[in-house]
This record gives structure tokens, C-alpha cells and sequence, in this order.
């Protein structure tokens, strides 16, 4: 007889989670984790799922925390990213990609300033301390290279929080605080411009970094808080990746050389974050055509049809495993990516999309011509060094 409960969601009372101090409405995680099945490697038939299970798997930029779908996809250490909410008052759209926003105009404008943008950044840091909390059989608050380390030895996800944009009040203190409560990573600006860093969408007068945006980049090195470049506008990488010392990351982009996009980084900003010891990270899925959406999903069910004949075992094998078929990994970027900045730094990103489907990724790799060795560098090891890097007050 089947187990049938297996395959029955559990969730947990509003009671219950009005008492973790996690009320309904905002999805930062999911407060259910007793569907064990997500952890069950008995339904690992793919030729790579071993080796995709012991090797350390870092997803650089994820916006949204979904624990069911980082323990489906076999990823143990997640980059998350908060910030505030962002409102767009551009007047007119810019329709050639390629074209910078006018210098000095607004794009983009936070919703908050002053002390209530710092009350605002703190609210959501501990919303994100708290999902930890409540969840803490299955992931952590990381803090150094060190705590990494020690987490995923556990079994656990290591999370590492990150910062989208220079929301720091033009405080150093501020900034120092973000830090005390377990911010480890900082992009200078998001969406919008701050007022010591300028954007791929908007563009301060003149732009790239002020010198007060100078000494943010050192306090972040003295502190240990990796600076994220991912966000940022050229002039603006250009005068950080000066202003380094440490490792920088770029931990969710494409190539602007594929992609045409002003967003993403042109080839000389690649070089420039490997040079300095850093890592690019590649938005990891791209769109499957039709046919092959249509080819995946026909090995997948007919693989399982196969595979159980008992259709409660067949449904946990199907829940269990990565059901998504609009997308596959971007290879086209990743080669890109390792031909101009080297294969030491490359690094993966899912900006919280298809996420399940990083169980797939190594096996796509080493399908596409990569090594064993060459797909631990992409699928985390390169990022993980940039981690352990960071130093600073602990």
C-alpha cells in the first residue's frame, strides 16, 4: 500500500504563524516543511543527480525566498535580496535599449527617504531574520565564509542576505548597522540612483560614484560586505572597480554583447570584475521553444510512466521532481561569460525563476562539453570563494 500522505501538503494555521511574527501576505518562504519528499534522492534517475547532490550549488540572486523550490532544485547556498519598494516616474519610455537615460533625469524614485528608507530596509532585513528563524531545521542566517561553510556541512541552505541598492541615508553608520544585523552583500544602486551611485536606468550628473560613494566602498571592504555590481551603471563599475581592493560580484546579469541591453554588461566590465578576482553570474534560465517544451515534458512523463507502476509513487515522483518546461539554462551566456572572463569566474543566478530546474543544471552542463570540475566552478565553487574572501568584522 502506498503512503499516501506523502503526497498531501501541509500548512501551518494562521495562529500559528502570527505567533512566528510571519502574517500572511508577503511570500518570503513557505511555512510548510514537512513534505518530505522534497529531500528523497530515491527519485534521482537523471545520470548527474548524484553529482548534482554533492556538489556545493550557490544560486547568486534569488528576490524570493521559496524553501520548497531551492530543496527541489538541490541548491545550498542562496544570495537573497531585499530592499524597498521602488516607484517608476520616467516620463517618457526609453524604446532603444541601447540608449542611456538623459544625465540627471529621474527614472526612478523610492518610495521612502531619510529615517523612513532606513526603517523601511530594517523592516524587511528582519522579515527575512525572522523566515530564517521560523525555518532553522533547514536554513541559516550566514554571516562569513565561515558560517557557509558550516551550514551546508549541516544539510542546511545558507542564506546570505544582500542589499539591492545603497538605501544607507548617505550614513556610513547606517551602512555599518545593515551590517551589524547580517547584511553581507550591497549593490549601490537598484532601480533608481542614490545619491553617491547611478544605475543602468538613471544616471546622476555627472555620473559614476561621488567620493562620499568612494569611501562607501571601502567601509563595505573594511566590513566585509561584498559590493554587487549587477544593477549598476558602466560609469558607476567602472569607478568601483577602481575604488576595489577585494573581489566584487555581478551576481545576476547577462551579456550585453547577446543580449543588446543597456542592463547588462558589455565584455570590458566582464574582464574588469575577473581581473579583480570576482565573479559574473549568469541569469541561469533562458525560454524554450515550443517543440522543445514539448519534447521535455514527453521524456519526463514518460520516463515516469515507466519507471512506477503504483500512481501515488508515480504522483510524489512527479512532485518531487523539476516541472518546469517554459525554460532551459542560458548555455548561450554561460559560454559567453567563460570566453571572456574565464571559467573562474562564472557563477549562476535565478532571480527566483525556475528554480526546480537547477537539478537539471549539472548534467546540462556537462551534456554541453563542460567538465565535471568546470560545471562545480559555474554551479557554485566560484562564488563561494568571493564569500569566503570578504573578511572584515565578522
Amino acid at each position: 500500500m502506498s503512503e499516501r500522505p506523502d503526497i498531501v501538503t501541509r500548512h501551518v494555521g494562521s495562529r500559528e504563524a502570527s505567533r512566528l511574527g510571519l502574517p500572511l501576505g508577503r511570500k518570503i518562504g513557505r511555512l510548510d516543511t514537512t513534505t518530505n519528499w522534497v529531500l528523497d534522492d530515491r527519485f534521482d534517475h537523471g545520470p548527474h543527480d548524484g553529482l548534482h547532490r554533492r556538489l556545493t550549488v550557490v544560486d547568486a540572486y534569488s528576490a524570493a525566498v521559496d524553501l520548497e523550490e531551492i530543496l527541489r532544485g538541490g541548491i545550498d547556498v542562496v544570495i537573497q535580496a531585499f530592499g524597498v519598494e521602488e516607484r517608476y516616474v520616467a516620463e517618457a519610455p526609453l524604446l532603444d535599449p541601447l540608449a542611456e537615460p538623459a544625465r540627471g533625469s529621474r527614472q526612478w524614485e523610492p518610495f521612502f527617504e531619510g529615517d523612513d528608507l532606513v526603517e523601511r530596509v530594517l523592516m524587511n532585513l528582519d522579515e527575512h531574520r525572522q523566515f530564517a528563524e521560523a525555518c532553522a531545521d533547514h536554513v541559516e542566517v550566514a554571516r562569513s565564509g565561515e558560517d557557509v561553510s558550516r551550514i551546508v556541512d549541516g544539510g542546511r541552505v545558507a542564506m546570505v542576505l544582500m542589499l539591492v541598492s545603497g538605501f544607507i541615508a548617505d550614513s556610513l553608520d547606517v551602512l555599518r548597522e545593515y551590517h551589524r544585523r547580517g547584511v553581507r552583500v550591497l549593490c549601490p544602486s537598484h532601480l533608481s540612483a542614490t545619491s553617491w551611485a547611478d544605475s543602468s536606468a538613471e544616471l546622476n550628473d555627472p555620473p559614476g560614484l561621488t567620493g562620499f560613494g568612494r569611501e562607501v566602498i571601502g567601509a563595505c571592504e573594511e566590513l566585509g560586505v561584498i559590493v554587487d555590481l549587477a544593477h549598476c551603471s558602466d560609469y558607476t563599475c567602472r569607478d568601483a572597480l577602481a575604488a576595489a581592493t577585494r573581489p566584487m560580484l555581478a551576481t545576476h546579469t547577462r551579456a550585453r554583447a547577446l543580449s543588446g541591453s543597456l542592463r547588462d554588461m558589455p565584455d570590458e566590465l566582464l574582464r574588469g570584475v575577473a581581473e579583480g578576482g570576482g565573479v559574473v553570474c549568469a541569469l541561469a534560465p533562458a525560454p524554450r521553444t515550443p517543440l522543445e517544451r514539448h519534447e521535455a515534458r514527453r521524456r519526463r512523463d514518460d520516463g515516469l510512466h515507466r519507471r512506477y507502476a503504483d500512481p501515488f509513487e508515480r504522483a510524489r515522483a512527479k512532485l518531487a521532481d523539476a516541472e518546469v518546461w517554459g525554460t532551459k539554462l542560458d548555455l548561450d551566456t554561460i559560454d559567453h561569460l567563460v570566453d571572456v572572463a574565464g571559467i573562474d569566474h562564472v557563477g549562476l543566478a535565478s532571480h527566483a525563476q525556475s528554480v526546480p530546474q537547477w537539478k537539471e543544471y549539472t548534467g546540462d552542463l556537462l551534456a554541453h562539453g563542460y567538465s565535471e570540475r568546470d560545471a562545480a566552478r559555474v554551479l557554485g565553487e566560484n562564488v563561494l570563494r568571493v564569500l569566503y574572501s570578504a573578511g572584515g568584522a565578522g
